[in-house]
């Protein structure tokens, strides 16, 4: 059930009376109208329309307007109602004394016939899709926060970007379902079947998966803070020592020759570790402890190090000693000539007026970075993140930016002579001469 509309009085005195028709937006996307009548009534008008996108499949929520003098207490005024999209709903309500009106709207679709349904960027909070046929859906972006999916056909079906906080999916199938960058905040996942599902970069914050089954899903950089997984939760080994790692972690930890690839390790507490030979390849380390930490001969490519609490004890290679001393020891120049910066992570680096004449800094990630008036002549940056980077002013001349991603990327005045931009991907780019590309 969603509160669409709130906080709407209307006394009913001459004074108030005279004020004429009050108007709020409903949290459904729809419009509440309240006016009085010559009969000391009040009328509740409002359209109603789908809760899914135009060219989607069509939800209309059921309707229930309510009364209350203390905004604690509400009373329904009149039957709950819908109607097709574009339609006039209202109800007249006497009444004599103070009042506060609200709109309530639900949907309610158990065991529902959804399958391969297009529900993209739909506003399905709290919906009821207990036992519903949702198989092969599109859901993508879709809000079905607190939303009841426990016993839903899912399998197959895109939740991508969707928002499923709170949500019970208690008993789902969901074999093959997408869930990448999803929220799955506190949902109640218990004895669902995940299998060969992706939770690809997804937030499982608090999540149960008691009794679950999530063998072969695709889980790299989710987010396993204070997940629940128990003796009857199937899940593959690796998968099982990322959320062991941040959920009981352990100081003085022996993680040698271990695979930790494309996990998100953000904030814990690694102090004095022994990662010798472990694959942390793209792996988020950011806010976590790895001072006294032995990290010998690791795979430390395109591994996060923003606020990463490491020191001179932290037994490391140059280079990613240095992509954290830049990300957290910024310099007022940085002289960066001739530097391997391959394969890093530079999110939100400060890099301005820097001297990168000559570098190589081929696929790695720059988004976001300030680059501006940076002198990145000869470097290399093929293949590398540029989203959302700032370049204005930056010397680029006979730089390599072959297949570089430039979208969002500001280059306003940029010198670009010779540089070479072969498969470079510009999407709402500001280019040198200021127009967008």
């Amino acid at each position: 059930m969603r509160i669409s509309c709130a906080k709407l009085v209307f006394p009913l005195a001459a004074g108030c009376l005279a004020a004429g028709i009050l108007a709020a937006q409903g949290q459904r996307n729809f419009l509440l109208t309240i006016a009085p009548t010559n009969q000391n009534a009040m009328v509740i008008s409002w359209r109603a329309q789908s809760a899914t996108p135009a060219g989607g499949f069509v939800i209309v929520p059921q309707f229930q307007a309510q009364r209350s003098s203390d905004l604690k207490i509400w009373t329904n005024v009149g039957a709950p109602l819908t109607g097709s999209p574009g339609q006039m709903l209202g109800l007249a309500d006497g009444v004599s004394v103070r009042a506060f009106y609200r709109v309530q709207s639900s949907i309610s679709m158990e065991y529902g016939q959804l399958s391969h349904a297009k529900l993209d960027s739909g506003e399905l909070q709290g919906a009821d899709f207990f036992g519903a046929d949702l198989f092969g859906a599109s859901l993508t972006q879709a809000d079905v926060s607190s939303a009841i999916l426990s016993g839903a056909d899912l399998r197959s079906a895109d939740l991508s970007q969707a928002d499923l906080s709170g949500a019970d999916l208690f008993g789902v199938e969901a074999v093959a379902t997408t869930f990448d960058t999803a929220t799955l905040r506190n949902v109640d996942a218990r004895f669902g079947d995940f299998e060969n599902a992706s939770f690809f970069g997804g937030d499982l914050t608090g999540t149960d998966f008691g009794f679950a089954i999530l063998t072969g899903a695709d889980l790299d950089f989710v987010i396993w803070k204070q997940v629940k997984l128990d003796a009857d939760t199937a899940i593959d080994a690796k998968p099982k020592l990322i959320w062991r790692l941040v959920n009981q972690p352990n100081a003085n930890a022996v993680l040698t020759n271990l695979d930790l690839s494309r996990a998100t390790l953000a904030g814990v507490d690694f102090s004095h570790a022994n990662f010798s030979g472990a694959n942390l390849f793209g792996s988020d380390l950011s806010g976590s402890d790895i001072r006294g930490a032995v990290l010998t001969s690791a795979n430390l490519g395109l591994v996060y190090f923003q606020d990463t609490l490491m020191d001179a004890t932290t037994v490391i290679d140059s280079k990613s000693r240095l992509v954290w001393q830049i990300l957290n020891q910024p310099a007022p120049v940085w002289d960066l000539h001739s530097t391997n910066l391959s394969s890093v992570v530079l999110f939100r680096a400060n890099l301005v007026n820097a001297n990168l004449t000559n570098a190589t800094c081929s696929v790695s990630v720059f988004e976001q970075a300030n680059l501006g008036s940076a002198n990145v002549t000869r470097a290399n940056f093929s293949g590398s993140d540029l989203i959302s980077a700032i370049l204005t002013n930056a010397n680029m001349t006979l730089g390599q930016f072959q297949t570089a991603d430039f979208t969002r990327a500001n280059l306003f005045h940029a010198n670009t002579n010779g540089a070479n931009f072969s498969g470079a991907i510009f999407n709402q780019t500001i280019m040198p001469d200021g127009s967008i590309r």
